[in-house]
């Protein structure tokens, strides 16, 4: 019959359909390349190791199949370096958090990196669209001797559509452990309009992009004098702090989300040459 819809007891809301991914990936190190040890995705997770020249920091491409997330969608990564080896984590494109009916958007994720390991977390950024729900956690687990790098970043709507978000919930946060001794824990909270009360001048200033970038790893404390330098020949704004001499934390923001995008990159290319040694271009992904 023209028009049908399927039947449903009175007074039973029907659950919407919902979209979850799982991606697992663990390296090791073997005759000095990093080989996967463990792979596993399910759902709307999927992982890709495209082809590169460096087998010793092999690249892992996140895919979310489902092409964003809305109210009640999950996502869950748990990704480990173990000891000696070296793995680059970025995403296919940016995820985009749609409208949410009320529940959030979950994304969590568990990384470890083992001694002497060296590990690369840089997901391009997430757009949160007007009246999103996003509860994110970054959990890293360091051992004394790892190095890693962590980006995450956020951008409120598709500014270059000219759309403003009035409305959004984020909860967002960082937990970071050295040796089993929590070291550093972050959590950005908001809800409300974001159009109105993020453009304060203590809070975003009019910033419609923001980033969060650590670097943990022997002495990058003297990287920071560098990239203060650095940042101001940008016209985004960067914050640089050192917590301890192994440890290092910058916020950047802007109000052009294309100009939040290429200031990124090139703090975070500083970062990597630093840590790897050379001239290390960002992963394809993130020129295209």
């Amino acid at each position: 019959m023209s028009g049908a819809t399927l039947p449903y007891k009175q007074g039973v809301t029907p659950r919407l359909a919902r979209s979850e991914g799982q991606v697992e990936v663990s390296i090791i190190q073997k005759n000095g390349n990093s080989v996967i040890k463990r792979l596993f995705q399910s759902g709307c997770g999927r992982v890709r190791f495209p082809e590169v020249d460096h087998k010793d920091l092999p690249e892992a491409v996140l895919i979310n199949t489902s092409g964003g997330l809305t109210g009640g969608d999950g996502m869950a990564y748990r990704l480990s370096a173990e000891a000696g080896a070296g793995l680059t984590v970025t995403g296919q494109a940016a995820e985009k958090i749609y409208k949410s009916l009320g529940d959030p958007v979950h994304i969590n994720s568990d990384i470890t990196v083992g001694a002497d390991a060296y590990l690369e977390w840089m997901p391009q950024e997430t757009i949160l669209f007007d009246r999103s729900h996003l509860d994110r956690l970054n959990r890293v687990e360091l051992e004394e001797t790892a190095t890693f790098l962590g980006v995450e970043a956020n951008v409120f709507g598709r500014t270059a559509h000219g759309e403003v978000v009035r409305d959004i919930k984020i909860r967002d946060a960082w937990q970071v452990r050295r040796g089993g001794k929590l070291i550093w824990f972050d959590r950005f909270l908001f809800d409300g309009n974001a159009h109105e009360e993020l453009s304060r001048p203590a809070l975003l200033n009019g910033a419609v992009a923001m980033g969060t970038i650590i670097c943990a790893g022997k002495n990058v404390a003297e990287l920071v004098d560098p990239l203060r330098e650095k940042s101001e020949e940008m016209e985004s704004r960067v914050g640089i702090s050192a917590l301890e001499d192994d440890f290092i934390i910058l916020r950047i923001m802007d109000e052009n989300a294309a100009r939040f995008r290429v200031h990124m990159m090139t703090i975070i290319r500083v970062l990597r040459n630093s840590l790897r040694g050379g001239d290390n271009p960002m992963p394809t992904v993130w020129k295209i």
